[in-house]
């Protein structure tokens, strides 16, 4: 019998199709602790406005607060004035036998009851989510790369920091820049400077040792890595080794500042989201180190 990793199963969530709530019943609040990507979709909240929030706030009619119901129905979008509802199967999860500590709900697909009218209606809308989600996954990754793009990476940032919130645990990015990449593409041509950002990023991408781990395309000549941390001294050497994979990958370019191959530069942060304090914090702090290392001084490291 093989035990998963806690990062293996929140990675499965996240990729579901199935939209999927979990429901935290521990504080003095019944609370929504977890959502997926497929309930963000559907429901049209983001990350931040529905874990922590009151699960009472976000459904149709006045549930019982001591019981586990066994259907939920939330009304997607309201904010664009659609009426389409969200029905969930609730279910009681257990730590222990007794009570339960928290509640499941995922979204229901199919409906006994429903007439031939409803259940062509429930297909169309089968096939309208189903599109939405290919769209949703599309438009989450750069064309040039094909790693994610700095919209997913942003929603993927939120929905961790969030989390590494209420668990208090440390979360970290590294940003990582390609030296002198527009005299690069000035000298070789777009289509050059394509192949290069993606062998770049697939170098990137080979590095990350964690399920939890991920990389996107931050800007024209930016990666960022976002990363469970537990030491900024070991982040550093995490980005250090992340530049000197790249460096071995012996790119030629005649106006680089350090030598004739593509090189980066890196700047990290790492912080317990505590607070105020957002996202952005932490990118600048990222970008702020990333401005005060050159190329000459961070080479010095990597020989």
């Amino acid at each position: 019998m093989f035990k998963l990793e806690k990062t293996i199963l929140k990675q499965a969530l996240d990729l579901s199709p199935v939209a999927t709530v979990i429901i935290d019943l521990n504080g003095p609040v019944t609370e929504v602790a977890y959502v997926n990507q497929a309930f963000e979709a559907l429901s049209g909240f983001d990350v931040a406005e529905l874990v922590g929030q009151p699960w009472h706030r976000l459904l149709i009619g006045e549930p019982d607060p001591e019981s586990c119901p066994q259907v939920a129905e939330l009304e997607c979008h309201p904010r664009l004035g659609v009426s389409e509802q969200l029905v969930l199967d609730m279910l009681p999860l257990y730590d222990r036998p007794g009570t339960p500590r928290y509640w499941v709900g995922t979204e229901r697909q199919f409906d006994p009851k429903l007439s031939a009218d409803d259940g062509e209606r429930e297909a169309l809308l089968t096939i309208l989510r189903d599109a939405r989600m290919h769209l949703r996954r599309l438009e989450g990754r750069d064309s040039a790369t094909g790693i994610l793009n700095r919209r997913a990476f942003d929603d993927m940032f939120q929905r961790d920091w969030v989390m590494a919130k209420r668990q208090q645990r440390s979360i970290g990015i590294m940003l990582l820049r390609l030296d002198a990449f527009e005299e690069y593409r000035e000298v070789f041509g777009r289509h050059a400077a394509d192949s290069c950002l993606r062998k770049v990023a697939h170098s990137i991408t080979g590095s990350l040792r964690r399920a939890g781990d991920l990389a996107a395309r931050f800007s024209d000549d930016q990666f960022v890595v976002l990363i469970a941390a537990d030491d900024e001294a070991n982040v550093i050497n995490f980005a250090a080794n992340i530049a000197k994979k790249v460096r071995g990958l012996a790119i030629h370019h005649p106006r680089s500042p350090v030598d004739r191959f593509i090189s980066v530069s890196f700047g990290v942060a790492t912080s317990i989201p505590a607070g105020t304090a957002t996202t952005d914090s932490l990118i600048k702090a990222a970008t702020k180190m990333l401005a005060d290392e050159s190329p000459e001084r961070q080479s010095l490291t990597l020989i």
